[in-house]
């Protein structure tokens, strides 16, 4: 019954296990418990100690088929590109008509983006094992990195029919319909999401981008909060992993769309420690420095964003602006004869740029900016529901156009 239980709720925390003492020395080394402990570690996002288990599980057997999913979804989610190549090719040496095996051969071409070649092998798995929960899955993400969204997502409902009681699948199929500009719809699965998951980081990020563009940013602002909170309360976590960097970015935006300048920069400067040479965030910058009159600042970081990206129309025009306004700045304050028609001329050209920066906003081909919707780089979960094997693979992360009014 405890070992029924323990595989049940998966989501809970790895320490709410209160292990039977007339059991403990038994299960410590029961490799069906391990594999729900380790399970649990990977729901909770921690990876390290997952694949910690998942290594001590397949040492002793390695085609223990509940542990393998866990055990290759933490290799993606960790990229080690070498150690699942290793393991793919035992796979099918020692068991070449296993589905399973196919499958670790096809989540290691996808980490390589290798999706042609991924795609080929995770159709000879769901081949071999039709109701293959992470196959499907997988074979999904494959179509989803290309922007193929129909494909994409028949396969995501196929993996969601077999994996009920699993939030991954309904994640993903929200973050296809939010691509496909279907807000509505989005928001219905990433709420399904939550009930199951209400501590997923990704599924909140989504949320977050979600009333984004629905405008409801103090809505936005909780879920980004929300999602940052989780993610630094992890025991594992000492630095924020780079894939948390549109995170972020994206809680940089909302906060200046709130007009909490001061935090915005600060979040915007977080990312950047994170993703240094993404000229979207120096564009950002620039941007809330314009907006809070810093002229100086603002045309540095404009001038970044250019230097990594020269056909940013959105940095151009906005350096332009910008520009003019330092320009008015120092001609001002360099003639003070007649500071009263200096005064109306400064106030002139304030109401001028603002109207050039209005124009600029209503601009759809302008922005650089963006708004990012979040898929780690790599899920595949393996869960217990209904006796049937289930896991889930990447998310990787796409883009959607953010509007850049102040």
């Amino acid at each position: 019954k405890f070992l029924y239980e323990s595989q049940l709720k998966k989501y809970d925390k790895p320490g709410d296990i209160t292990v039977p003492t007339e059991f403990s020395h038994i299960l410590q080394e029961n490799v069906d418990f391990m594999t729900s402990l380790a399970e649990r570690h990977y729901y909770n996002c921690e990876y390290q100690q997952c694949f910690k288990i998942t290594s001590q599980v397949l040492t002793r057997d390695i085609y223990h088929t509940q542990c393998l999913p866990i055990h290759l979804s933490c290799l993606m989610e960790l990229k080690k590109t070498n150690a699942l190549f290793d393991l793919a090719h035992k796979l099918v040496d020692l068991y070449p008509e296993s589905s399973l095996s196919w499958f670790a051969v096809g989540c290691y071409y996808l980490l390589i983006n290798k999706t042609d070649a991924a795609r080929r092998f995770l159709s000879k798995a769901t081949t071999l094992d039709n109701v293959l929960a992470p196959a499907w899955l997988l074979y999904g993400h494959s179509f989803a990195v290309e922007s193929e969204h129909d494909q994409a997502m028949a396969a995501y409902f196929k993996a969601s029919h077999l994996m009920r009681g699993c939030h991954l699948p309904l994640l993903y199929i929200g973050l296809e319909y939010g691509l496909t500009d279907n807000t509505k719809l989005a928001e219905r699965f990433f709420k399904q999401a939550l009930e199951i998951a209400p501590n997923d980081p990704f599924v909140l990020h989504e949320l977050g981008v979600i009333a984004y563009q629905s405008s409801n940013f103090t809505s936005a602002e909780k879920h980004f909060r929300d999602a940052l909170n989780i993610i630094k309360n992890r025991k594992e976590i000492t630095v924020l992993p780079d894939k948390w960097e549109p995170l972020l970015n994206n809680m940089g935006h909302v906060l200046r769309k709130l007009k909490k300048y001061e935090e915005a920069i600060d979040f915007h400067k977080q990312a950047l420690i994170l993703s240094p040479q993404n000229p979207s965030t120096y564009s950002a910058l620039g941007f809330v420095y314009s907006l809070m009159t810093k002229w100086n600042e603002s045309v540095e970081y404009f001038h970044k964003a250019l230097g990594l990206k020269r056909d940013d129309s959105f940095s151009t025009t906005m350096l332009g602006h910008a520009i003019e306004h330092l320009v008015t700045e120092i001609s001002i304050f360099q003639d003070s004869d007649n500071t009263a028609e200096n005064a109306v001329k400064y106030e002139q050209q304030i109401a001028i740029n603002e109207f050039l920066v209005s124009k600029a906003n209503e601009e759809k081909s302008l922005p650089n900016i963006k708004i990012t919707s979040n898929r780690s780089k790599s899920n595949i979960m393996n869960t217990t529901i209904q006796s049937i094997d289930t896991s889930l693979p990447d998310l990787s992360a796409n883009d959607c156009e953010m509007d850049i009014s102040n």
